[in-house]
């Protein structure tokens, strides 16, 4: 299912996506808060979209492709669906950071998680330090419940990681921040 903001459509993640979202997964400054390095191949990308499109497929994440005209310019996330909760993930393209795409996307996928998916918790785990998340997290209602230095993360490693979370309310359609 397309979400659609004022300004984006969300699309659900194909195939065809894999080249620009190449652009983004390669770009050191937009990987530098993520778990893993740059991806240096376009067949890598290719082959991350086939795993996510078998995951959609079975119903245990949903993947979005964020669009502005005829430009894909991020991903958004939900990952890990079980008993009503999903983690949250976003990606985006470092020329359309500081617009408040992030926030614009995250409130779209928010409501349909909660409204059409009847989701009743959302997380997001992020790397300290990155505090545009952070804020894109919090504009939508996010709330920091803990920071974990040695999280370790999926290739070893660890990081200091904020979890963040936020609760459906009362009523699905009040999503906004205070509702």
């Amino acid at each position: 299912m397309n979400l659609v903001t004022k300004r984006l459509v969300l699309r659900p993640m194909a195939q065809s996506d894999a080249p620009a979202l190449f652009a983004i997964l390669r770009d050191p400054e937009a990987m530098r808060f993520w778990d893993r390095p740059p991806v240096s191949r376009l067949a890598v990308v290719e082959e991350m979209v086939r795993e996510q499109l078998d995951a959609m497929a079975r119903g245990q994440c949903r993947y979005w492709t964020v669009w502005k005209g005829g430009d894909a310019i991020g991903g958004v996330d939900l990952s890990f669906i079980l008993d009503g909760e999903a983690q949250f993930g976003f990606l985006f393209h470092r020329d359309h950071w500081g617009q408040g795409y992030a926030a614009e996307s995250l409130g779209a996928v928010i409501t349909h998680a909660f409204a059409q998916m009847n989701l009743h918790r959302l997380v997001a785990r992020i790397h300290a330090g990155n505090r545009a998340a952070a804020k894109a997290l919090e504009k939508n209602g996010f709330v920091l419940e803990e920071m974990r230095p040695g999280y370790r993360l999926d290739s070893g490693a660890t990081a200091t990681c904020e979890f963040y979370a936020r609760l459906r309310p009362r009523n699905a359609s009040q999503t906004k921040k205070g509702a």
